[in-house]
């Protein structure tokens, strides 16, 4: 998806295939109260086609969270079950997390064979079979991570961008990302259980204390080869064979103790 701030507004020009209905529906959910509430709302709820056909979507530009600015995981887990006790509707699709998660193994599948990536084709055709129903279909982002927060001028609370990839899904996808960084060692405790009181507190299901999340287990390793696809493009030749960065070394090391470990 290209993206293009231009004075106050955030244009997103998305990729070729995109279905209309589709995002119209997630656009309409995201500016409709109670979603709404959580998310810097779309500007329309109608996607305007671009000459080449490629829809175009108009928000808010929002402040991202800055590079030095520490993470307000306990906010965020609050955001995400705020988000997540949303009523269903029947017109919102499933989230976009597993047409982001084909592309992701995809890419890995094209990676030059024989070497150290290759644990990211056998993982993620393993995850691709094991596809799970939802246990309680929830409303959920489909594709959070920290570059997902935003805050509207003037206004110091932190919403929810990308409405492109809202839709229905279990609950546990959007707790995927942090869970598959603190699986790695790349999140701190601290922040990792600060993200998960947040969520506890605002009303969001959790598992008892020392009790194991089965649920997220399978959205864990999917975020966590997501994770790795992302922080292999940013390694020295890539695609052809990637000079692995210590960040590229530790993920790929999870994913390899991922692939068949409960997490």
């Amino acid at each position: 998806m290209l993206q293009r701030v231009v004075d106050d507004v955030l244009v997103s020009k998305h990729p070729a295939g995109t279905i209309e209905t589709e995002l119209a529906a997630r656009l309409a959910a995201a500016s409709t109260d109670p979603i709404r509430r959580t998310y810097v709302p779309p500007l329309s709820s109608t996607p305007i086609a671009a000459p080449d056909g490629r829809l175009v979507t108009l928000a808010p530009a929002a402040e991202p969270l800055a590079d030095d600015e520490p993470p307000p995981w306990r906010e965020v887990g609050a955001l995400l079950a705020r988000l997540h006790a949303c009523p269903v509707t029947d017109d919102l699709p499933e989230h976009g997390g597993r047409a982001q998660f084909t592309a992701a193994v995809a890419e890995a599948d094209a990676l030059h064979p024989g070497g150290s990536t290759d644990i990211l084709r056998e993982l993620g055709l393993h995850l691709l079979q094991s596809w799970p129903s939802p246990v309680r279909p929830s409303v959920v982002h489909g594709t959070f991570d920290l570059g997902r927060l935003g805050r509207l001028a003037g206004t110091e609370a932190w919403l929810l961008t990308g409405p492109h990839t809202l839709g229905v899904g279990d609950a546990a996808w959007d707790l995927a990302g942090p869970a598959a960084l603190f699986g790695a060692g790349l999140l701190d405790g601290a922040s990792w259980f600060a993200f998960v009181s947040g969520y506890r507190a605002a009303g969001g299901r959790t598992p008892g204390e020392g009790q194991e999340w089965p649920g997220l287990d399978h959205p864990a390793r999917c975020a966590l080869l997501m994770a790795t696809v992302a922080e292999l493009r940013r390694c020295p030749a890539y695609p052809e064979k990637p000079e692995l960065t210590p960040t590229a070394g530790a993920l790929l090391a999870a994913c390899v103790k991922a692939n068949g470990r409960r997490w």
